[in-house]
């Protein structure tokens, strides 16, 4: 199959990639920059082939043209900006136009072009601040997102359900838990790195990690989301509108410090209600509770590989062969 993916050069877009040029697929990289070089590097060393055209989600005829173009069959819509409160108070027509409206226009493409399966890459953040006493989030669970990014990716998503029910587009949203992963860099297209990687690069540089409790912990490896997105696009008839992509369980956050520390030497950690002297997860969230994810094993049969001994070992593995600075 030919699968094109919007945003694909930013890391999980990297990582579905990276999973489906390994099993032989070619795969349409669609966005404004090109992958970083490490990253290409990585990609034209795997069986399949992978095409790069610069393109606006917001521009319909070019998501057509190279739709057309390049035979695609199945679209993974990744493309967004994931604001914070900065870039919200001067960008928020941007963050809304990207957001919203370059899904509808993905959507519409999909639709005149004969896509036959389009998965959305959706946000926990839709589900805003959860109220205390809930122990994990179903799907059914009530978006109350608070952020611009969790509204505008929630409209995103009740948009691509819409299209779902209404006009036959064989579209299906996966809602991401916190991910993290090979390919993070600090590109400045996101606002907010992963509390993972801002740990890393502490300890790269045998720093000091302060941070306070209760960062977000619902933690999930961009392999692992890969692997479900290909599961998705490959699945026969998905019976759900949305499904969880996580891994339904919190990760120790002094647990992976503690291997970090024994990893590389130097690096020292502490957590502080001080919040002058944080320098992780500053702008974070509060964490919420885990994805459940029968939804996604019942359905599609899919469950996640990556616990967090796994993750550690791949991700310090990605670090020391192409670390973030050589993006």
């Amino acid at each position: 199959m030919t699968i094109m993916i919007t945003g694909g050069s930013g890391f999980v877009g990297l990582n579905i990639t990276s999973a489906l040029l390994a099993r032989g697929e070619t795969v349409v990289l669609f966005g404004p920059a090109p992958p970083p070089p490490a990253a290409a590097a990585h990609l034209a060393s795997l069986p399949g082939r992978v095409v790069t055209v610069a393109g606006d989600v917001c521009a319909r005829a070019a998501v057509v043209d190279a739709l057309n173009t390049h035979g695609v069959t199945r679209i993974v819509h990744g493309a967004a900006i994931t604001a914070g409160i900065d870039r919200e108070s001067r960008a928020a027509r941007t963050i809304a136009e990207v957001n919203l409206g370059g899904t509808i226009d993905v959507l519409e493409a999909a639709l005149a072009c004969g896509i036959r399966r389009v998965v959305q890459l959706g946000t926990g953040s839709v589900y805003g601040p959860v109220p205390a006493g809930v122990e994990a989030l179903d799907e059914s669970f009530p978006p109350v997102p608070e952020s611009l990014y969790g509204i505008t990716k929630y409209a995103a998503e009740r948009v691509a359900v819409r299209y779902r029910r209404t006009r036959g587009l064989d579209v299906v949203v996966g809602r991401l838990g916190v991910v993290f992963g090979r390919w993070e860099y600090n590109t400045g297209v996101r606002d907010t790195l992963s509390v993972p990687l801002q740990l890393l690069q502490r300890a790269a540089a045998g720093e000091t990690a302060v941070f306070r409790p209760g960062l977000p912990d619902d933690w999930v490896y961009a392999a692992d989301i890969a692997d479900a997105v290909a599961a998705l696009l490959d699945a026969p008839a998905p019976a759900h509108d949305v499904y969880h992509l996580a891994t339904g369980r919190r990760w120790s956050l002094l647990d992976w410090c503690a291997r970090l520390k024994e990893a590389l030497s130097g690096f020292t950690y502490e957590m502080t209600d001080d919040a002058a002297r944080h320098n992780v997860g500053t702008a974070a969230p509060l964490a919420r509770p885990p994805f459940r994810v029968e939804r996604l094993a019942d359905d599609i049969g899919f469950r996640a590989r990556f616990g967090p001994a796994e993750a550690f070992a791949d991700y310090l593995a990605w670090y020391r062969e192409a670390p973030p600075a050589a993006a």
